[in-house]
């Protein structure tokens, strides 16, 4: 994902991050049950893979996330409940073990995409995915500063802040080149 596509996606998750997420208790929490639980937080973890950069805390705060929307939501609590059982019941039949069992993780990508198009998955999908990328506590994580137009936007502030890209030569040296 390059630099644009960043920050035109987390300013779109500002403005409807408080609405998806709301404030709700995790009473779907203790109804979803260890292994429900589990198979979520690994789905979370294999839809938005940054071993590197996020801890295991970084994920169990992004299922939260979703546990809190499916609080408030009576029907998308129903269909997490049903699309993790479907999940597990499609690994063991395929593989004779239930998906956090899996351990190779393009085998457990092979079973997400059975379930991709549905609202159950892409209603996790979403929500995790403002939970990531609207967090300004892992924004520095990804090299994310924040907003800028209170800094005088970013001709002032990132626009050359790149540190992965050699120098180049300076003015005086292109001038002399042209000048040759």
């Amino acid at each position: 994902m390059n630099r644009r596509m960043f920050l035109m996606t987390t300013t779109m998750a500002g403005v409807t991050t408080a609405a998806m997420l709301g404030s709700a208790g995790y009473v779907f929490a203790e109804a979803l049950g260890d292994e429900q639980s589990a198979t979520l937080l690994r789905m979370v973890q294999d839809i938005y893979p940054h071993p590197s950069l996020l801890t295991l805390d970084h994920y169990k705060s992004i299922v939260s996330s979703v546990l809190s929307g499916a609080d408030a939501d009576e029907a998308k609590a129903k269909d997490i409940q049903d699309g993790l059982a479907r999940l597990d019941e499609l690994s063991k039949s395929l593989h004779g073990k239930s998906y956090v069992e899996i351990e190779d993780a393009d085998t457990r990508e092979a079973l997400l995409r059975h379930f991709q198009n549905e609202g159950f998955f892409q209603g996790v999908r979403w929500t995790a995915y403002f939970a990531i990328y609207d967090n300004k506590e892992i924004w520095p994580l990804f090299g994310y500063e924040g907003s800028s137009v209170e800094h005088g936007g970013y001709i002032d502030r990132g626009f050359s802040d790149i540190t992965f890209v050699p120098p180049g030569p300076t003015l005086e040296e292109r001038m002399a080149q042209v000048s040759k």
